[in-house]
C-alpha cells in the first residue's frame, strides 16, 4: 500500500503521477521492481509539484518491505508556490513590426497575471487564450513564435514572456455555396453579416452558420474559411448545406391550466411557390379558445430585415366573455445580436358578447413597435440572464379604428443563480392603454390577469374589470412575481413562489391581489414542466396549475 502525507489539495495529483500508485495492486511485483519504483517516486513527485507551481518541495520516501502487504510512505512538504511577478507580451504585425495596441489588448485579458500561482496548466491556457483572441479576429494565421517562463525557486517568483506573430491581416474573400437545389443563393448570401473585403472574423462565420440553421431551410449547415484556400490576404468562405424537406405536417396534444386541453395540427412549407417563401399554419383547439392562423415569411433581406404577413381567426370563451376576432398583419423583423425589433401594422376586427347579453363589435388599425432584448443562457431551460421587452401600438378613429388609443406595455424577466442547485426568478409586467374610454377598443388590446405567467392561484384572465358578472379587459395592468427553485436532482426541483398584481380600468382603481404556493419542476427534453399548488388569497381558494415550457 502507498500512504501519501501531503496537503489535501495535492494528494490526488500526486497519486495520478506516481508509478507506485499504478503498480501497487500488481500481485507479481518483485522486490527489486518495488525498490526501483520507490527510488523513482521522489523525482516523479517533484515533477507533479512543479506542474502545480511548487518548485522547492521537500520529498521523503520510506519503504517497509517486511510488512505484508508492503507499505510505502511518501511525505511531501510542498513549500511556498511560485507566483507571477512579471508578464511581457510582444505582438509583431503583418509587416514584422510591434503592434502596441494588440499587445495592450492581450495584456488586459491575460489570465495569468501578477500574483497568480504559476502552474503549467494555467500557463498553457493563458497562451492558448491569447492566441485564440488573435486568430478568431483578422489574424487567422497567428502563431506563437517564442515563449519562456523563468522560475526563481529561491524567491518563489516566475517571469513570463511570449511573442506572437499575427501573420497576414486577412479579409473576407468570395463565398462559394454547395448543396443548394431548391433555393437561390441569395437566401444564403443575404444572411452573411459581412461583405467581401471586410476584416475576417471567426465570430461572424459562426453567426452565419447559426442564421442558416435558424431559417429551417437546411438540415445541416457548415461554414468554413480554410487557411489553405487563402489568396494573399483574402480568405474565401465555403458554405456546405443539406436542405430540409420543404413540407412538414405535425400533430400535438397537451394541457395547460390556463386554457385547458389542447389538440393542434401544424402544416409548414419552406418553399411555397418555389420562391423560398415560408408558410406556417396551425389549427389549435383548446377548451377555452380555438384558433386558425397562418404566417407567410419572406426570405431575409441583405440589410438583415425580414418581412412576414400573418392572418388569424380566434374564438374564446373566458370568464363570461365570448370574443370572436379576425386579424391581418404585416411585420418587419430585425435582429442584432441579443436585440430584436419588430415594426408592425395590424388590422383587428372583433365581436364581443357577455353571457346572456347583447353582442357588440370593435375594430382597429394599429401600427406598432416592439423592442426585445434576450440575454439568457438557454432558450428552453434558462438558469441565468434576463429578458426585457417593450411594446407601443395604437389606433385612431381617422384610420379605421373605433377609438383613439395608445397602448404601452413592458415585460421583464430575470434569472439569478444562487448556487449550483438554487436559483431565483423575478418577473414583472406593466401596461396601460391611454384613451378617452375602453369603449370601442378590442378586448385583445386591453388587459386581464391571472393564471400561469401572471398571478398564480387565480383562474386564467379572471382578474380585470367586472361587468355584468363577467370579467372584461381593463386599461391598466400590473403584475410581479418572485420564485425560488431548489434542484434536488439534476432534472427535478422544488419551487416556492409569491405573485401579486391585477388589471383594472385605471391605476387608481387597481388593487393588487396576492397569490402564493409551492411547485414541482421537471427539466423535460422539450422544456420545463411546472406543476403548482397555488393559493389565491383574495378568493380564498387553492388550485393545481400545470404548464409546459417557459413563460416569456
Amino acid at each position: 500500500m502507498v500512504d501519501i502525507e501531503a496537503p489535501k489539495e495535492l494528494r490526488d495529483a500526486l497519486r495520478r503521477g506516481l508509478d507506485l500508485e499504478r503498480w501497487k495492486d500488481y500481485g507479481d511485483l518483485r522486490q527489486e521492481q518495488l525498490r526501483s519504483l520507490v527510488e523513482e517516486a521522489p523525482a516523479q513527485a517533484r515533477e507533479v509539484l512543479e506542474a502545480l507551481g511548487y518548485f522547492s518541495p521537500h520529498v521523503e520516501v520510506r519503504l517497509d518491505s517486511a510488512r505484508r502487504p508492503w507499505r510505502v510512505l511518501l511525505r511531501v512538504e510542498p513549500g511556498e508556490p511560485s507566483r507571477v511577478v512579471a508578464v511581457r507580451l510582444k505582438v509583431f504585425g503583418p509587416d514584422g513590426r510591434p503592434v502596441p495596441a494588440l499587445q495592450s489588448e492581450l495584456l488586459r485579458h491575460w489570465s495569468l497575471g501578477d500574483g497568480r500561482v504559476f502552474d503549467s496548466g494555467s500557463w498553457q491556457a493563458a497562451k492558448s487564450d491569447a492566441l485564440l483572441r488573435l486568430s478568431t479576429r483578422r489574424y487567422a494565421a497567428a502563431r506563437i513564435v517564442a515563449s519562456r517562463a523563468l522560475v526563481d525557486p529561491a524567491r518563489h517568483a516566475a517571469r513570463l514572456s511570449v511573442e506572437f506573430d499575427t501573420g497576414p491581416d486577412f479579409r473576407f474573400g468570395p463565398m462559394t455555396v454547395q448543396g443548394l437545389r431548391r433555393y437561390p443563393e441569395s437566401v444564403v448570401r443575404n444572411l452573411a453579416p459581412w461583405s467581401q473585403g471586410d476584416p475576417y472574423s471567426q465570430e461572424q462565420l459562426l453567426q452565419l452558420q447559426q442564421r442558416l440553421q435558424d431559417t429551417r431551410y437546411f438540415r445541416s449547415a457548415t461554414v468554413a474559411a480554410p487557411l489553405s484556400d487563402a489568396h494573399g490576404d483574402r480568405l474565401p468562405v465555403a458554405v456546405s448545406l443539406i436542405e430540409q424537406r420543404p413540407q412538414r405536417l405535425g400533430f400535438g396534444v397537451g394541457y395547460s391550466s390556463n386554457t385547458g386541453a389542447r389538440t393542434q395540427v401544424d402544416y409548414g412549407n419552406l418553399d411555397l411557390f418555389d420562391r423560398a417563401l415560408r408558410l406556417s399554419s396551425s389549427v389549435k383547439l383548446e377548451t377555452l379558445q380555438q384558433s386558425l392562423g397562418a404566417t407567410l415569411q419572406f426570405p431575409r433581406r441583405h440589410d438583415g430585415s425580414s418581412y412576414s404577413i400573418d392572418a388569424q381567426v380566434l374564438h374564446a370563451d373566458i370568464q363570461g366573455l365570448t370574443t370572436r376576432s379576425q386579424s391581418l398583419g404585416l411585420q418587419r423583423r430585425r435582429s442584432d445580436g441579443p436585440i430584436q425589433t419588430i415594426q408592425s401594422l395590424q388590422f383587428l376586427n372583433e365581436q364581443q358578447q357577455l353571457t346572456g347579453g347583447p353582442a357588440s363589435s370593435s375594430m382597429a388599425l394599429m401600427p406598432g413597435y416592439t423592442w426585445t432584448r434576450r440575454r439568457l443562457d438557454s432558450p428552453l431551460d434558462p438558469t441565468s440572464g434576463n429578458l426585457l421587452s417593450a411594446q407601443i401600438s395604437g389606433g385612431a378613429r381617422a384610420l379605421l379604428s373605433d377609438q383613439n388609443f395608445l397602448r404601452l406595455y413592458v415585460h421583464g424577466l430575470q434569472y439569478l443563480p444562487l448556487g449550483p442547485n438554487d436559483e431565483l426568478i423575478l418577473r414583472g409586467e406593466l401596461g396601460q392603454v391611454l384613451s378617452p374610454s375602453a369603449s370601442g377598443i378590442p378586448q385583445q388590446e386591453l388587459f386581464r390577469a391571472g393564471g400561469i405567467g401572471s398571478v398564480r392561484g387565480y383562474p386564467y384572465q379572471s382578474l380585470g374589470v367586472v361587468q355584468d358578472g363577467a370579467v372584461v379587459g381593463g386599461r391598466a395592468l400590473f403584475t410581479a412575481g418572485v420564485e425560488g427553485v431548489h434542484w434536488v436532482l439534476p432534472r427535478w426541483g422544488a419551487a416556492v413562489f409569491v405573485d401579486a398584481g391585477n388589471a383594472a380600468d385605471s391605476f387608481h382603481s387597481l388593487h393588487p391581489v396576492l397569490g402564493y404556493g409551492v411547485g414541482l419542476r421537471w427539466r423535460s427534453p422539450v422544456g420545463l414542466v411546472s406543476v403548482n399548488l397555488a393559493h389565491g388569497r383574495a378568493i380564498g381558494s387553492t388550485r393545481i396549475e400545470f404548464h409546459a415550457g417557459v413563460s416569456f
